[in-house]
């Protein structure tokens, strides 16, 4: 199914979603609700596990909102990395903006990150955290490195910026063919950021009212009921695979941002495996 755009398009807006609630409609509303003439992005929304009733909820959305340009994808397949690589094969764009299908953001926001991306710059907005069902927001430590309206800071002195794929626009000739390890049981995100950072140069920032809003959930799936084995084993994991992307280029990856992923891979892993639920 389709909302059909006529113009260039420069930014593909990736949403994966399994089993999708309510607030994959907010999500989609706030990308309906964006300042950037529409023509000029593409949601490219990936729906996996079962069809329905969520495919027939998402055309009834759609069939709402025939502004929205979307594409919705399908994938037998589960897993987020899995749903992000199938868009990333469609993705026209010039530019690739991933959103988690729970998560708002506000309407300067693709405009804003557009206005400042060059096809060698990652532009970064100012990012908060929301509890569901509240209006309160705080921001997360990810935006301890947030630089008001900064320019042409070197990408490695942002280095929270890069542990997630949401809350940045890419230019797609960074990504190129490379995709999101599905072999990975968490922490995708930062091992697909550190296997295209050989080709970033630097960040330009947004201002703080530029936003990607980050909703936090009780029955969130981060910790789950996962094993202290588990947690452990993903780490070594996670550092094999990250030293075996270093090590294919040394000379074209940075070894500050590769050491500084090691050690959050290690503090992350540490923290997970201290908070199982007994």
């Amino acid at each position: 199914m389709e909302n059909k755009g006529s113009r260039q398009t420069e930014i593909s807006v990736i949403v994966p979603t399994y089993k999708p609630e309510v607030f994959l409609l907010e999500c989609l509303t706030s990308l309906d609700n964006q300042t950037l003439d529409h023509t000029l992005f593409e949601v490219l929304l990936v729906l996996n596990g079962p069809r329905e009733p969520f495919m027939s909820q998402i055309q009834q959305f759609l069939d709402a909102h025939q502004g929205l340009v979307c594409r919705v994808l399908y994938s037998e397949k589960n897993g987020v990395s899995q749903a992000r690589n199938c868009a990333l094969d469609k993705a026209q764009g010039r530019y690739i903006c991933f959103i988690d299908d729970d998560d708002l953001v506000t309407p300067d926001y693709l405009a804003s990150l557009l206005a400042i991306s060059t096809p060698d710059t990652i532009a970064l907005p100012y990012i908060c955290a929301f509890e569901n069902g509240s209006n309160a927001m705080r921001p997360i430590y990810i935006s301890e490195d947030f630089v008001e309206d900064g320019r042409d800071i070197p990408f490695v002195a942002v280095r929270r910026y890069f542990y997630i794929s949401c809350a940045k626009l890419i230019p797609s000739d960074i990504i190129g063919s490379r995709r999101f390890d599905v072999s990975l049981r968490n922490g995708e995100d930062s091992q697909f950021m550190l296997l295209i950072s050989d080709r970033i140069g630097r960040v330009n920032f947004t201002s703080g009212k530029v936003r990607y809003l980050y909703r936090q959930r009780s029955d969130s799936a981060f910790y789950g009921n996962k094993s202290v084995w588990y947690h452990f084993s993903n780490m070594v994991i996670r550092i094999c695979k990250a030293t075996g992307v270093y090590l294919s280029a040394p000379c074209r990856y940075s070894f500050r941002f590769y050491a500084k992923y090691l050690l959050a891979t290690f503090m992350g892993g540490i923290r997970q495996m201290l908070h199982i639920k007994q």
